[in-house]
């Protein structure tokens, strides 16, 4: 379902979308991957917000679908990449090129002809290893794309970039995107893991897929980890990665240093967990 935003319709949405990116109100959150077994920091996932100077903070529910439609998608890509690669070098020079950094990105931007290749130089430019970023994979997929999306997932990959399949279990065909699509992460939806702990059945299901998804040789993430419950469960799984508010809330990128980068302390759940 597409959320258009509370302030004007599409046309003056874009429009003032277009003077944002000139007078930088997008900004990034970042939000924490953790390797559950280890109590380890794996990664962040970057979210674009956007600081409207009437509308206030906006999520990207409320701007990104019709971005993605326009003119503009293609320079709102360049941001994400650029941006992320950015602070993969911060990382680097801090020594934490060990974590990961995710973007969002709908099959059509991923799909750019020349994204490949611009992934490839940007990355050698700046000293960073390709396998340290991430495309997570949105929006609806269709049954025709697939033949098409499988070529344009192992020509990103072939620069050593990781793709990832966002939202498995929201959607009907997932388990048919599961098998047929060679991404190397599979993030399993909120809606799945909302029931585990209260539903025996909800729970078999999730874990059968899990195992199903590692037996592929795919990474795992369970993302909308909310409650301790939650969370202990996902601790039972081997090779698992977790996101979710009970781990962390989104963090403004400029205080990552802080709230994270702590050293030899281990990792802490923002419950202090």
């Amino acid at each position: 379902m597409r959320h258009t935003s509370p302030l004007q319709n599409t046309s003056t949405l874009i429009s003032d979308a277009e003077r944002g990116l000139g007078q930088d109100e997008f900004f990034f959150v970042l939000q924490p991957k953790l390797r559950l077994q280890e109590n380890r920091l794996s990664g962040f996932e970057s979210l674009i917000r956007w600081r409207h100077p009437e509308g206030g903070v906006l999520e990207p529910a409320y701007f990104l679908s019709v971005v993605e439609d326009s003119a503009l998608a293609g320079r709102f890509t360049d941001l994400l990449i650029a941006r992320a690669a950015n602070t993969l070098v911060r990382w680097k020079l801090a020594g934490r090129g060990d974590l990961s950094l995710a973007i969002n990105l709908s099959a059509l931007e991923l799909g750019r002809k020349d994204l490949p290749g611009r992934l490839n130089a940007l990355f050698a430019s700046l000293g960073v290893d390709p396998g340290a970023f991430e495309i997570e994979l949105t929006g609806v997929v269709h049954p025709d794309q697939l033949d098409w999306l499988v070529d344009v997932i192992q020509a990103v990959q072939a620069v050593g970039v990781h793709v990832a399949l966002d939202d498995v279990g929201a959607g009907f065909n997932s388990l048919t995107l599961l098998q047929q699509l060679p991404v190397n992460i599979v993030k399993f939806d909120r809606s799945l893991i909302r029931q585990v702990t209260v539903n025996e059945e909800s729970r078999r299901m999730v874990e059968t897929l899990v195992r199903l998804a590692q037996n592929h040789g795919k990474r795992i993430v369970l993302t909308g980890l909310e409650t301790s419950e939650q969370f202990a469960w996902a601790k039972t799984l081997p090779d698992i990665e977790g996101q979710g508010f009970f781990i962390s809330e989104p963090i403004d990128e400029a205080e990552i240093d802080d709230v994270f980068f702590r050293p030899a302390n281990g990792y802490q759940t923002m419950s202090g967990r």
